[in-house]
């Protein structure tokens, strides 16, 4: 196995995710923005509003180990979802499970059930990412996020949009440009009353017209009335992160949401 390519490219899909998400230096392989690409815009809120964000939890919280939680596979009902695009990624939305606030760009108010989980892990770890911009980033983490390591992931994002702003010749505090990637899977790893704990699979263009694939482990933690995600061990997503080349196991999202950028 090519270690070194294998690391390149979790680096590549990680900084959509949070989470996913999923993850830093995604940056390396999205394509800059293009008004041919440029996507609808998300609903400004597609259940509610009028509601502040939810406090992050007083203190550090880590998930439990998977073996110490059910890890059955919990019931999701997928039919219900809609999706929209958030700055050419297609995100799910859901009556039932949430997020019942989008304002701007933070989403909040997830159910506390398997699919409010799911729907947490996406949105917060696609918020999560450097290509927004702090205005997005630094909220969403700082108040969305908690475990040790958040800290850790704060600088490490940090550090990032401001290498890769450089770079592009972006002003500080602008966003970097659109994202186009795909999330196009999920597998539970375990789930109980008040944690989850789930695999994310993003694909993204690779060299030469091909296709990416990098599985991200999101743990998230019921707090102070909403899903919280938890920062990865040192603030890296690609300690929780896997090259993905088969996707027998995984719950597939619809083809519709999927899009046609992992074909």
């Amino acid at each position: 196995m090519n270690r070194p390519r294998n690391r390149r490219r979790l680096l590549a899909l990680g900084g959509v995710m949070a989470a996913l998400v999923a993850a830093v230096a995604l940056l390396t392989v999205m394509r800059w923005s293009s008004p041919l690409d440029r996507p609808s815009a998300v609903p400004s809120n597609p259940v509610g509003q009028g509601h502040a964000v939810p406090s992050a939890p007083a203190g550090p919280a880590q998930a439990v180990p998977p073996a110490s939680a059910d890890q059955a596979t919990p019931d999701m009902d997928l039919r219900g979802w809609r999706w929209a695009d958030y700055r050419g990624v297609r995100l799910p939305y859901s009556s039932a499970d949430g997020p019942r606030v989008v304002a701007g760009d933070r989403a909040y108010g997830f159910a506390p059930t398997p699919g409010g989980a799911v729907l947490a892990a996406l949105h917060l770890g696609m918020r999560a990412s450097p290509r927004w911009g702090p205005a997005v980033f630094e909220p969403t983490i700082t108040e969305q996020f908690t475990g040790p390591e958040t800290p850790a992931l704060l600088r490490a994002v940090r550090a990032t949009y401001d290498s890769v702003r450089a770079v592009a010749g972006v002003a500080d505090g602008e966003p970097i440009g659109l994202a186009y990637v795909v999330v196009e899977a999920f597998r539970w790893q375990a789930y109980a009353p008040g944690l989850a704990i789930v695999d994310v699979v993003m694909a993204g263009p690779g060299r030469g017209g091909t296709t990416v694939r990098a599985a991200t482990r999101m743990q998230l933690l019921w707090r102070d009335g909403d899903w919280r995600v938890v920062a990865p061990p040192g603030g890296d997503w690609a300690r929780t992160s896997a090259v993905v080349t088969d996707l027998t196991g995984y719950t597939l999202f619809p083809a519709s949401a999927r899009g046609q950028a992992a074909r």
